[in-house]
């Protein structure tokens, strides 16, 4: 062995269990696993074999020695806020829900601040516990969805919307406790551990695996498309975004930041697209601008919006006049003069891109941007109305969503690439969300089963012009059950060979979230 080589020694925290832990409720009834089948992909399982609802650390252990004996396959779940499949279990696993495994362990308020939390914990719970105890303390990733769970987070290494300025999930974990599914824990920290000489080894109780293992390189983009383990060949990177198929992440630790400054939202319609876009150009450029978000919406999601028939709303678009989009922008600030000299530069940036700077709205506050909010969130919540009623008539009708992010150059091409294959064909589609790092959330909107063919069709197509063009399929939302046939346009043999060794060396028996990210 190299002394080059990274060692991971995992740890025997239980003994051999060899009957089910009371946490276990074998064959539930329909009822009682009805939730648990699903998540916001709307895919669905038939059933599982038995259901855990650990509680504690001890009982996830206890329930995972089991199977681990047993030699069942397992499928993980959280919160189920994904929308690829990827909490959607075998139908012949046994399901471990991390649900209830909630819980702040610590915080650590000092020169170097973090949190740990259980796997289970939400977004909101952290976000509000520092908002109670430690008001100078903020996590700034923001996926969007604030029931996200901590441990689904870095499984899929989430973004959002600040991801513009703060990046991912994968940049804000410092430890992660992992449940093996050998049934013993590996406890790793950032920084703790390289592999120099790219050769890993795992010393799992009896047996000692080695991994021989490149840097993958993964697109210049936002992504997140499976295994990462860049060039500092960090061991922890291979568990971010692995989306549960290496282990059950029982317990996170996250850097936190001091309190940023005063934020600022602004809203701006503009009557083209192309003046839209170079606002976002010269935002992204703009060093005097503290820019944290800068999110996109198109006519058809103003319209989708007015569908709502909320006032907030209605309030909102009195500005918008025949707008052919909107751009949403947060900018920090600290005091009165910086806020003005934001506001201004703004308007004038707005007025450079062709833009009329009083067509607009702005606050400081959650009070004053409220209705700004309500206007943006109606567009999401239109579109599953929407699609609530289509599939009334026709029973297996939902909307294909993209998850694809381009590189700067492309943004132009990409946007309007979207209009050309599916407006070509007469497909209904709202186009919104992360323009900042040029990832759209097209969200397509079939009338019935012949256009969800075709919207799927569409989608393959671009797929692979996008990586094309050195672009991701998967932005933030990972690959899970949906998305597997887009991993072979993503990389190439070798790479997803890379993969499937990672997989075998922390899994041999590929006993942990069959059927996810990828198969054997």
């Amino acid at each position: 062995m190299s002394d080059a080589s990274a060692h991971l020694r995992s740890e025997a925290l239980v003994g051999v269990v060899s009957s089910p832990p009371s946490a276990v409720l074998r064959s539930p009834d329909a009822a009682t696993i009805a939730d648990f089948l699903h998540d916001e992909s709307k895919l669905a399982a038939t059933g599982v074999a038995s259901l855990a609802r650990p509680t504690t650390l001890d009982e996830l252990r206890q329930v995972l020695a089991w199977h681990a004996h047993e030699r069942h396959a397992v499928s993980v779940s959280g919160s189920r806020t994904g929308v690829t499949g990827g909490a959607v279990p075998d139908p012949e696993s046994h399901m471990v829900s991390l649900g209830d495994l909630r819980g702040i362990l610590r915080v650590d308020d000092g020169d170097h601040p973090s949190a740990t939390v259980l796997a289970g914990t939400w977004l909101s719970e952290l976000n509000a516990h520092l908002a109670a105890c430690h008001p100078d303390l903020v996590f700034p990733v923001d996926p969007t969805e604030t029931s996200a769970s901590f441990g689904g987070m870095v499984s899929t290494n989430a973004g959002g919307a600040h991801s513009f300025r703060f990046g991912a999930m994968r940049e804000w974990v410092e430890a992660l406790s992992i449940e093996l599914p050998s049934a013993r824990t590996l406890r790793l920290r950032r920084g703790a551990a390289r592999a120099a000489d790219g050769v890993l080894w795992l010393d799992d109780g009896g047996a000692s695996r080695r991994l021989a293992i490149a840097p993958i390189l993964k697109p210049t983009t936002k992504n997140a498309a499976g295994y990462g383990f860049s060039a500092d060949r960090d061991p922890i990177d291979l568990f971010i975004g692995a989306e549960g198929t290496l282990g059950v992440i029982s317990e996170v630790t996250v850097r936190l930041q001091r309190r940023r400054d005063a934020r600022l939202g602004y809203l701006q319609f503009f009557p083209q697209v192309d003046g839209a876009f170079d606002y976002v150009d010269a935002l992204r450029n703009d060093p005097r601008l503290r820019t944290t978000a800068i999110e996109f919406l198109d006519a058809r999601s103003h319209a989708l919006a007015r569908e709502s028939g909320k006032p907030a709303v209605d309030r909102v678009l009195q500005a918008a006049a025949d707008a052919a989009c909107s751009v949403f922008v947060e900018v920090d600030y600290a005091g009165d003069e910086e806020l003005a000299d934001a506001a201004e530069r703004l308007a004038a940036l707005v007025a450079q891109a062709g833009g009329d700077p009083e067509a607009s709205l702005a606050g400081v506050g959650e009070g004053e941007l409220r209705d700004i909010r309500a206007f943006r969130h109606a567009v999401p919540e239109r579109v599953n109305a929407l699609i609530a009623q289509r599939r009334e008539r026709y029973p297996g009708l939902h909307k294909v969503a993209t998850d694809m992010a381009v590189p700067d150059a492309a943004l132009r091409w990409v946007f309007a690439r979207y209009h050309e294959v599916l407006g070509g064909v007469g497909l209904d589609f709202a186009a919104f969300g992360h323009v900042g790092d040029n990832h759209f959330h097209v969200n397509i909107l079939p009338r019935d089963e012949v256009e969800l063919a075709m919207a799927t069709a569409c989608y393959a197509v671009l797929a692979a012009e996008i990586v094309a063009r050195g672009g991701c399929v998967a932005a933030e939302h990972g690959i899970g059950r949906i998305k597997k046939g887009f991993l072979p346009m993503q990389y190439d043999a070798a790479t997803i060979a890379t993969m499937r060794a990672v997989k075998r060396w922390v899994d041999p028996d590929w006993r942990l979230n069959r059927g996810i990210l990828l198969d054997p």
